[in-house]
């Protein structure tokens, strides 16, 4: 029996990471109250749906925080692989991606801990101000909510870099399926470059309608930008040589003009010149 392996370029070059999140939302919808809401403004049964909030807000805040960090790392660092799951993450990004998802992990895993510590305390403290819509059966059991909490990580390889193709496989189907590969991948490449593309069009020109904004000031207006505008194309101008899975050498020079032109003054000096008009003339 042989083994007949298939590499892409692609697969040298970059990983697919899948963010796995699974949380407990608190909330509840409340059949009996949706029904009596309804029939009492003489609704349809599908108008309305009462879901109960089953502890305060307050209490998940910081998980809450913690996954919409992991959502921003993950979307920030990765390029689009398929329309939903896993995103292409560049090697040359690989260790940076990870140390800092690996820190949200940690807080995360706190966190989670420390609300089911207190969980049982916030479901009396809930219990008062629900009044007669407090259900006990709404609530996992202290012993079953830490479950409801997870944040990880998948790493996978990219799927024709670690088929087997065993046996009886002729050289011409093999080639067909190096060809099918090939398309297959070619496209993912083209929509991530695409997606690249966008991202210097939206964070530059954001840039720019934001400074040209500031620049007609007039006399009793206050317009103005945040430093965080600067802070934005610093890190996409980071990003870009990874994201440059083709070596394009066009992408090449517009990281370079990026961060030649616009990376090396902070927002006080921006506020002062045209260095973004410049770059975009």
């Amino acid at each position: 029996m042989t083994t007949k392996k298939i590499a892409t370029p692609l697969s040298r070059k970059a990983v697919l990471v899948a963010v796995n999140i699974s949380q407990w939302t608190a909330r509840k919808l409340d059949k009996k109250v949706t029904r009596e809401t309804n029939a009492k403004y003489g609704a349809a049964e599908d108008a309305g749906r009462y879901n109960k909030l089953l502890i305060a807000a307050e209490h998940l805040a910081t998980l809450n925080s913690l996954v919409s960090s992991a959502r921003d790392l993950h979307h920030s660092m990765t390029m689009p692989w398929a329309d939903k799951g896993p995103r292409i993450l560049p090697n040359a990004l690989y260790s940076q991606f990870t140390d800092k998802f690996r820190v949200l992990k940690r807080d995360f895993a706190i966190a989670a801990d420390q609300f089911c510590r207190e969980y049982p305390a916030y479901v009396t403290e809930r219990a008062k101000k629900l009044n007669g819509l407090y259900d006990p059966k709404d609530y996992p059991s202290p012993a079953e909510i830490r479950s409801k909490f997870n944040l990880d990580l998948r790493v996978l390889p990219f799927p024709e870099d670690v088929e087997d193709f065993r046996a009886d496989i002729d050289d011409d189907t093999l080639e067909d399926i190096k060809r099918e590969i090939s398309e297959t991948t070619g496209k993912a490449v083209d929509r991530a470059m695409e997606h690249t593309a966008s991202k210097i069009i939206e964070v530059v020109g954001h840039m720019s309608e934001k400074l040209k904004e500031f620049k007609t000031n007039k006399p009793g207006e206050r317009k103005f930008f945040l430093d965080s505008l600067v802070g934005n194309v610093r890190e996409l101008a980071e990003l870009l040589p990874a994201f440059n899975l083709t070596d394009d050498p066009k992408l090449a020079q517009i990281a370079k003009r990026i961060t030649s032109e616009l990376c090396v003054e902070e927002a006080k000096d921006l506020r002062k010149n045209d260095a973004v008009e410049k770059f975009l003339a």
